[in-house]
């Protein structure tokens, strides 16, 4: 029941406005993610297997991106920005979304909260699950995901923690940042942690 009202409240708070998922890799965003759009109400986005689709239908973007994908590097803004405005712009979203892994830097910020601003919506709130490496290192073996060998891995961590502190000052600057820590509790655990906090944040 608490979880309901939980959810109802924020809800009501968000209008169209959209809620995103940051974190390492592994961290648990996806999973997060379809739970809170499930609790919500609000579709789930998320570019990151987004792009990994493009790669395996070869399209020119998808062979874009595979160079980047493969090497653990970031995706630069200018490669995607016109391909998230049209996924953005899809009418399932003008009614706001859960949005997973975007943005990875303070710069992609800045890209998002135009784009968004073009479509009259805005980032209510940016969740980030801070997870421990050791938990992070756990969780990708048993992934298994074809991009998650040890070198990328490590490339993509590496990136990851050079990008997320500007990122998540910046969001901290605008009052946009919830911290999330790491617990082993299940998803369900995490995800009741998240709608209680979340509720608290926005009101």
């Amino acid at each position: 029941m608490d979880m309901l009202v939980k959810s109802k409240s924020i809800q009501e708070l968000m209008g169209h406005d959209v809620i995103v998922l940051i974190g390492a890799p592994c961290s648990g965003k996806t999973t997060q993610g379809k739970l809170l759009a499930d609790a919500l109400d609000r579709p789930y986005l998320s570019p990151g297997s987004l792009f990994r689709a493009e790669v395996t239908k070869g399209t020119v973007f998808g062979q874009q991106l595979a160079a980047y994908m493969d090497s653990g590097e970031t995706i630069p803004n200018e490669l995607t920005t016109a391909f998230l405005t049209v996924k953005f712009s899809d009418p399932l979203y003008e009614n706001g979304m859960i949005l997973d892994g975007c943005p990875r830097s303070a710069s992609h910020l800045v890209v998002l909260e135009n784009i968004l601003t073009n479509l009259g919506r805005r980032i209510l709130a940016a969740v980030y699950l801070d997870v421990p490496k050791a938990q992070l290192d756990e969780r990708r073996v048993q992934r298994g995901r074809k991009d998650d060998n040890a070198i990328t891995a490590e490339r993509r961590y590496a990136i990851f923690k050079e990008d997320i502190a500007p990122l998540l000052n910046l969001l901290d600057l605008k009052k946009k940042l919830l911290k999330i820590q790491y617990t082993s509790e299940s998803s369900e655990g995490v995800l009741r942690r998240i709608l209680i906090e979340l509720a608290a944040f926005i009101s």
